[in-house]
C-alpha cells in the first residue's frame, strides 16, 4: 500500500484536541498532522465522497451532527443540526450522497437528515424511535441504536438494547421499515458489515456476547440465519465488549475487535460467504476501532492513548512497531482528500 492519510476521532471537550489528522506509511510509519480543538466528543467521523465536508457527531445528551471544512490545516464549522436524540454514535450517507443517517444510542432512535447541494445538513426529515429492551438489565434497559450501515440502498440499524437488526429504506426523507431480524437474546448487536462478492450476506457482531452472525437474504426483506460463532479466545471468561467488524480489502478475511480480551479475531471467508474458525491475535488495550489499509491494520488503543500498526499475514496479526500517540482514539477513518 502507499501512504494513507487518516482521521482519528476521540472523546473531548472543545478546549482539548479532539480530532486528529495524520499519515501512515508502511515503510516509515506514522507522521503526525494537525490536531483540532473546538469539537465536543467527535466519537464518530464520516467524510463526504464528493463534497469537501467532514461530518462529526457530538456524543452528548443533546446530540448533534456537525459539518466541517478542512483547508490548509484549519477547520471551519459550516453546519450543525440536532439529531433528535442523545449520544449519537454512528453515521452513514445514502447512495446518492443527499441524505445523512445517524444512530442515537440513548433512547434508541434513527435520524434522517437532508443535505443541501454542498453537503451541508439543513433539515432533519425523520426520526424513528425504537421502544424495546433485552434481558441484560444493565445494558439493555431500553433501546440503543448503535449503527446505521448502508446496505443495498437501505440502511441496516443494529439495536443493542432490543436484540434486533432493522432495515429501512429512504422514501424522500422518510424511513420505512423493510425488515426486522431478531438476534439471540442478550447478544446486543452492535455493528454490521457486508461483502462485495457475497452480496446477499449480512454480517453482524454482537457486543455483549462476542458472537458474529451471518444472515443471508433469500428474497427481498427475508433473511435466514446461516451461521453464528463466538469469536472470543478459547477459555476466556472475563468481561468483554466486542466493537468493530471489517473485511480486508481483498475480501479474504473478516476481523472483529474485542475490548476486555484485548485482541482481534480473524476469520477466513469461505466460498459460500460463511466464515471459518476464528484465529485470535492479542493487540492493544481497549481496541474500539481499527482501519484496514492493505495488509496493515491500524488499531486504536483507547486505554493507552495511541494507534498501533499491525501486519496481517496468513490470518494472524504481528506488531510492526509503528505507533503514534493519540488521546482516546475511538474512530479511525481514511481521509478521502
Amino acid at each position: 500500500m502507499s501512504a494513507q492519510t487518516i482521521w482519528i476521532g476521540s472523546y473531548s471537550s472543545p478546549e482539548n484536541e479532539g480530532l486528529f489528522r495524520c499519515c501512515f506509511n508502511p515503510v516509515t510509519g506514522f507522521a503526525a498532522g494537525p490536531a483540532y480543538h473546538g469539537l465536543l466528543n467527535p466519537s464518530y467521523l464520516l467524510e463526504h465522497p464528493v463534497h469537501p465536508v467532514l461530518y462529526t457527531v457530538e456524543e452528548t445528551d443533546e446530540g448533534a451532527v456537525c459539518a466541517w471544512r478542512e483547508e490548509n490545516g484549519r477547520l471551519t464549522l459550516t453546519g450543525r443540526i440536532l439529531t433528535g436524540g442523545a449520544s449519537p454514535c454512528h453515521l452513514s450517507l445514502s447512495f446518492d450522497g443527499k441524505w445523512l443517517n445517524c444512530a442515537n444510542y440513548m433512547g434508541g432512535s434513527v435520524a434522517c437528515i437532508r443535505l443541501d447541494e454542498k453537503g451541508i445538513p439543513v433539515e432533519r426529515t425523520d426520526l424513528v424511535k425504537h421502544h424495546g429492551k433485552g434481558p441484560d438489565e444493565q445494558r439493555q434497559e431500553m433501546a440503543h441504536a448503535h449503527c446505521v450501515y448502508p446496505y443495498h440502498g437501505q440502511i441496516g440499524v443494529c439495536d443493542l438494547g432490543e436484540d434486533r437488526i432493522y432495515l429501512y429504506e429512504n422514501q424522500n426523507g422518510q424511513l420505512r421499515e423493510t425488515a426486522c431480524l431478531r438476534t439471540k437474546p442478550g447478544s446486543g448487536p452492535r455493528h454490521l458489515a457486508d461483502h462485495a462478492k457475497y452480496s446477499a450476506c449480512l454480517y453482524c457482531v454482537s457486543e455483549l456476547t462476542g458472537d458474529v452472525a451471518v444472515w443471508r437474504e433469500t428474497s427481498p426483506g427475508c433473511f435466514d440465519l446461516q451461521q453464528e460463532l463466538n469469536t472470543l479466545p478459547d477459555g476466556y471468561s472475563g468481561e468483554n465488549t466486542a466493537a468493530a467488524i471489517r473485511f480486508t480489502e481483498d475480501g479474504r478475511w473478516l476481523l472483529v475487535s474485542h475490548r476486555g480480551a484485548d485482541g482481534i479475531a480473524v476469520m477466513p471467508v469461505r466460498s459460500d460467504g460463511t466464515l471459518g474458525e476464528p484465529v485470535w491475535s492479542p493487540c492493544v488495550r481497549g481496541p474500539r476501532d481499527f482501519l484496514i489499509c492493505g495488509s496493515t491494520v491500524l488499531i486504536g488503543s483507547q486505554r493507552d492513548d495511541e494507534v498501533r500498526a499491525y501486519i496481517l499475514e496468513a490470518g494472524r496479526l504481528s506488531d510492526s512497531g509503528f505507533r503514534i500517540g493519540v488521546r482516546d482514539p475511538v474512530c479511525i477513518q481514511k481521509a478521502l482528500r
